[in-house]
């Protein structure tokens, strides 16, 4: 009887097979503060800062492809990591890394990396190539080297194209000459680059900018921001269209003469173009409802969510709070309301598909014992966007 109960046991596994694992746990509708990275026990340094993501749409991928990166000091680096999500940022795997070969890096640190998918050709560059770029700085610290590489594979491999800006050592000493904090756009058929300055003798630091149509060869600098107080150091810019057309970049003024209460006072321009910001004024960034000055290390995103002009959010690395605005950046308009993520240097922000949902990524802090990369979501208030949740080319927010 026990062999037959045995044999039977034994066909009845052959046809149904061994029991199927469970399905993955569904991403929860919501998530907050997800780790995306944390440095291993084993590793010297165990700090991380300046997370950036990249939504991947231009080509109409089906899913919800983001790609990350993030500065580090990895033991077997430099280099930036290329991480992958599939499921709007709730979990990563790191496909890659971009080793910068164009200089001797051996030894020494990439900082402030950005991620861009081009939705156009440039160049020899067709739409959906991703563009990476960072400040690699090399053992010896005798110069800051702003270079860009790309993909066209969608991040699993990467090439030198060129070297956007080169300054002297990493010093923030006014008078010394570095360069820092790439951004990465596009406008009228060419790639901006803009970054913060100190290679001006009229300026302590400025915003440049500069242009190319091939990526190859790049325009001279221009200035986007650049104060006549020689001591007040505008840096960390970042750029983005909003819901009239105009464009806006918003940045952190270092020796700002709101002191105390905002060191680096985010400060903010509006212009017809990307390219006109050295002639807009500049708007001091705070908030009606809690006098709030925004201060160090913005980042500007815009979304036609939230009511009839979309609204505008700008993160910064002092609150875990947001500043909105959904009056076209009146400077009179900003609100400054809680978001339950986790302040870093800095936080990078994306609009997600369906444009009422951004994610952010935060990098750390510069110089604790232990910090983290990691993720989560926030509802913008007001309104909802029309729409769906699938990554789509109808989307031209989400390069």
């Amino acid at each position: 009887m026990f062999r037959q109960l045995l044999i039977a046991s034994l066909i009845t596994a052959c046809v149904h097979g061994a029991p199927s694992p469970p399905p993955p746990p569904a991403t929860p509708r919501f998530f907050n503060n997800v780790t995306v990275f944390a440095p291993p026990e084993s590793w010297a340094s165990h700090s991380t800062s300046y997370a950036r993501s990249v939504l991947l749409d231009q080509n109409c991928e089906k899913d919800n492809v983001l790609l990350a990166s993030w500065t580090f000091s990895p033991p077997d680096g430099p280099y930036l990591p290329i991480a992958k999500s599939t499921d709007d940022g709730y979990s990563w795997t790191e496909i890659s890394r971009v080793y910068f070969t164009h200089g001797n890096y051996t030894g020494g640190i990439i900082l402030q990396p950005f991620l861009f998918e081009l939705p156009q050709q440039i160049g020899k560059y067709p739409a959906g190539t991703i563009l990476a770029t960072g400040n690699a700085i090399p053992a010896n610290f005798a110069s800051t080297n702003i270079e860009l590489y790309a993909s066209q594979d969608k991040g699993l491999t990467w090439e030198f194209v060129s070297v956007v800006a080169t300054g002297g050592a990493p010093n923030t000493d006014n008078g010394a000459t570095p360069v820092w904090e790439p951004f990465i756009g596009i406008y009228d058929n060419q790639v901006l680059v803009y970054y913060s300055d100190q290679r001006d003798p009229l300026h302590g630091q400025k915003l440049s900018l500069q242009t190319s149509h091939n990526l190859l060869q790049w325009g001279g600098v221009i200035n986007a921001v650049a104060f006549a107080n020689y001591t007040q150091r505008p840096g960390m810019a970042t750029v983005a269209q909003i819901g009239n057309g105009k464009w806006m970049i918003s940045h952190e003024v270092g020796l700002a003469p709101q002191g105390d209460l905002a060191p680096y006072a985010v400060h903010y321009s509006i212009a017809d173009s990307p390219l006109e910001f050295g002639s807009a004024p500049s708007h001091l960034l705070q908030a009606r409802n809690t006098g709030t000055i925004s201060s160090a290390g913005p980042y500007t995103v815009w979304t036609p969510a939230g009511g009839p002009h979309g609204t505008i959010v700008v993160s910064d690395s002092t609150y875990s709070q947001v500043f909105i605005n959904t009056n076209n950046g009146d400077p009179d308009s900003w609100d400054e309301v809680e978001t339950g993520l986790g302040v870093s240097y800095t936080r990078g922000l994306r609009v997600m598909p369906n444009e009422s949902v951004i994610l952010f990524m935060n990098g750390g802090y510069y110089g604790l014992p232990a910090a983290t990369v990691t993720a989560g979501e926030w509802l913008v208030p007001g309104p909802p966007s029309s729409k769906d949740t699938i990554s789509s080319c109808k989307n031209p927010h989400g390069h």
